[in-house]
């Protein structure tokens, strides 16, 4: 059975999961992670948050690799994910991403070779110094290390003025100035100036 090394993040938005360290464990865990977003309605974030998930697992499956003391195959040995949603009042918050592998061994920050743009992430932890806002590593509380990134949720956009729908009639124009009184029909003066033009064309 296969259990999660992270402690309890009480009152937190959290979901982890388990992987085996494996050739397909870095779509997996992309499709968790696009999940999750989707479940805490945050789409926008899903491509940068997807790549961030596939370098960290891809380099936990790596370092899980490099270790020669592990009492099983080292692709039974698990990798975790977990993804926290950190809601602030004052501000839209953050998802932070950590990764936890077996090794000891602190995760490397250079470029690795250049046949890894051809395999399945790898791409160094460059990148994801790059496209996190932060990003770090500790060691586990049991064995092995934690490496971990920050994403910030962009502030909600304001809505702007509604679409109006085809065949809606426009909004009516209103009058600023006071309407006058009118009086019932013409005066006699407008009425005498039109029958004397009638009779004219007789």
């Amino acid at each position: 059975m296969l259990t999660s090394p992270f402690p309890a993040h009480g009152g937190r938005s959290a979901a982890d999961r388990v992987f085996g360290s494996t050739a397909t464990t870095p779509r997996k865990a992309r499709a968790f992670a696009r999940g999750q977003l989707a479940r805490w309605e945050l789409p926008q974030l899903a491509d940068t948050v997807e790549l961030l998930t596939s370098e960290l697992v891809t380099n936990a499956i790596r370092a899980t690799e490099a270790v020669s003391d592990l009492p099983v195959a080292s692709s039974v040995f698990p990798v975790a994910l977990r993804m926290i949603a950190l809601r602030l009042l004052l501000s839209p918050g953050s998802v932070v991403i950590e990764v936890w592998d077996v090794s000891a061994q602190m995760p490397d920050t250079g470029r690795a070779d250049p046949l890894d743009d051809l395999r399945e992430g790898g791409r160094g932890l460059a990148l994801v110094g790059a496209l996190s806002t932060t990003w770090g590593h500790r060691t586990a509380p049991d064995r092995g290390k934690i490496v971990w990134c920050e994403v910030a949720i962009p502030p909600a956009r304001s809505p702007g003025p509604p679409a109006r729908k085809p065949g809606a009639t426009l909004p009516r124009r209103l009058r600023h100035a006071a309407v006058t009184d009118r009086s019932e029909g013409p005066d006699a003066r407008t009425l005498q100036g039109i029958l004397d033009g009638l009779r004219r064309l007789d």
